[in-house]
């Protein structure tokens, strides 16, 4: 009569790894299964690993390119084995998981003994949870891929927004200006039409006084601000505000400019009327 196996203790509790990932684990019949992948780690140490060392089984394999260099033009050489650790036939089947998909790295199924013989469906549980810690690393490259992408193009977006804010900052300096100047036209236009109604001799004093004024008011309106920030060092969320925010005073600028334009054409228009 055959003995039983040992039953052993349940799988600690795991702890995130930066150099391992951890399948989702497959209880069957009071038995544990979970696989640890790493594409750094040698296989043995990871066999070693702290994580499962209370499993009764530590089934390891590994995939690793060959330290052979392979003719140019080909693909290269990569070297494989496994380490059945008391279960006959696993090593291979978590072996034949790593070239199947085609990965370089070292892969431990740990396996906690429940107390009863579970047969051949132990090595479909292997194979899923090996398949599964693959599944995770691949989703964490994927991750740093995604996150790679987003910087590179939000840098590029970045340097666009900031060669686009120093134009644009310097449109609002000559378009305030220009609409300093044309209002303040306005402003000489109208004080000299209402000097030539009321006549008199002071008219040329009132409009020599609103000419000065209206000079001074432009000259308000241009004058310099602080200096610009530096843009390629803002975060891009502020560098998007800003850009709407220069859009808007773009906006309103032209929006003055037209209006003292067409304030002008009346003026002028109804000075030509006797």
């Amino acid at each position: 009569m055959s003995q039983k196996r040992k039953r052993t203790p349940s799988p600690p509790s795991i702890h995130p790894h930066p150099e391992i990932y951890i399948s989702p684990p497959i209880t069957d019949r009071s038995s544990k299964f979970t696989a640890y992948f790493s594409p750094t780690l040698p296989p043995h140490t990871l066999q070693s690993h702290p994580l499962f060392a209370t499993a009764s089984h530590k089934i390891l394999a590994w995939r690793h390119e060959s330290s052979q260099c392979a003719l140019p033009g080909q693909p290269p050489h990569y070297e494989t084995g496994h380490d059945d650790d008391g279960e006959k036939h696993g090593g291979k089947t978590v072996e034949a998981v790593l070239t199947q998909l085609r990965v370089t790295g070292s892969c431990v199924v740990a396996r906690w003994y429940g107390g009863v013989m579970l047969g051949p469906v132990r090595f479909t549980h292997m194979e899923t949870c090996a398949r599964a810690a693959v599944g995770k690393w691949r989703e964490a490259e994927d991750e740093v891929a995604a996150r790679k992408r987003k910087v590179e193009v939000e840098g590029v977006e970045r340097g666009r927004l900031a060669r686009t804010l120093v134009e644009r900052d310097g449109s609002i300096v000559v378009l305030r200006r220009m609409a300093g100047e044309k209002e303040g036209r306005v402003r000489e236009a109208m004080v000299a039409g209402m000097a030539e109604v009321e006549g008199g001799g002071g008219s040329d004093e009132v409009a020599g006084t609103a000419v000065v004024q209206s000079s001074a008011a432009a000259v308000v309106d241009v004058s310099p601000g602080k200096a610009a920030p530096g843009y390629p060092s803002m975060p891009i969320d502020r560098l998007r505000a800003l850009d709407k925010a220069r859009d808007a005073t773009l906006a309103f600028l032209l929006k003055r400019i037209s209006k003292a334009e067409a304030d002008l054409a009346a003026l002028g228009e109804a000075k030509e009327q006797p």
